[in-house]
């Protein structure tokens, strides 16, 4: 075969060839399809709290094992990039509420004369009924949102002593302040529920006794994550929201319990 016959064949094959290339469809991702639904499961459960939850990097590493030459690899390019951008978004937002909030009730406020705790000597509170609920931790963010004027998040255990000093300041604030709308959700990690009970039966709480079921690690961490708050793995940890579930001022530890009715005459007013 003569030179210009094999290249005028050889160019016939790459011609022939790049027509197959170019005619092959691309075929859609079973990543982006799975990751995609997952990740409109979350959003739809947990609003903007999705972007900083922990199951939305496993959705983003299934999106970014969506192959290159798959149809939906530029939809899932963009989806990766949304997800980014909201993510910074509510941590921005979550950083602004704590800095604006009083972060520590442990911190003094002067509370205003004539003040429903000002006002208001010890009052006694009644027999506990011996009743106790078991509840999961992941229940804290539904409690908060029952469309109570303001709720008092309330972590705590019986063998804890600094526990034990905080619990009769938040039983008479509730006493105080029940009556006005504040719930109050008093979650015991107590692993034994009969050390619970005789605790109880001591000190006499006026909110319902809830102790939680048992939890993986981290799960009490990111149960107060989504109610805006930051869990410092420590007790007793105490959180106070307003009637529409934000967070308004928060504690780890120390209370001082001024601060704490001055907060809850801001929400009730």
């Amino acid at each position: 075969m003569c030179p210009s016959l094999r290249s005028r064949s050889l160019l016939a094959c790459l011609l022939l060839l790049a027509g197959l290339a170019c005619g092959r469809k691309r075929q859609p991702s079973e990543e982006y399809t799975q990751a995609y639904l997952a990740f409109g499961r979350l959003t739809a459960a947990k609003l903007d709290q999705a972007y900083v939850d922990p199951e939305m990097s496993a959705i983003e590493a299934q999106l970014r094992r969506v192959p290159e030459q798959s149809m939906d690899a530029e939809a899932a390019a963009q989806l990766l990039a949304r997800i980014a951008q909201e993510r910074k978004r509510v941590q921005r937002e979550q950083e602004a509420l704590r800095s604006k909030v009083a972060a520590n009730l442990a911190a003094p406020l002067r509370m205003k004369e004539g003040t429903e705790e000002a006002k208001a000597g010890p009052r006694e509170p009644p027999p506990f009924n011996g009743r106790i609920e078991t509840v999961g931790v992941d229940s804290l963010r539904e409690r908060t949102r029952a469309g109570n004027k303001a709720t008092l998040v309330f972590v705590y255990a019986s063998w804890c002593p600094s526990c034990r000093k905080t619990f009769p300041v938040v039983n008479q604030v509730a006493l105080n302040y029940q009556e006005r709308g504040l719930e109050v959700v008093g979650l015991s990690i107590d692993e034994n529920p009969t050390d619970l009970v005789r605790y109880l039966e001591r000190s006499r709480p006026v909110f319902p006794a809830l102790r939680a079921a048992p939890y993986p690690p981290g799960s009490l961490k990111r149960a107060v994550s989504d109610i805006g708050g930051t869990y410092p793995d420590s007790i007793p940890y105490l959180a106070l929201l307003d009637g529409q579930g934000q967070l308004v001022a928060q504690s780890p530890g120390n209370l001082n319990r001024s601060a704490l009715a001055a907060h809850i005459e801001q929400v009730l007013r």
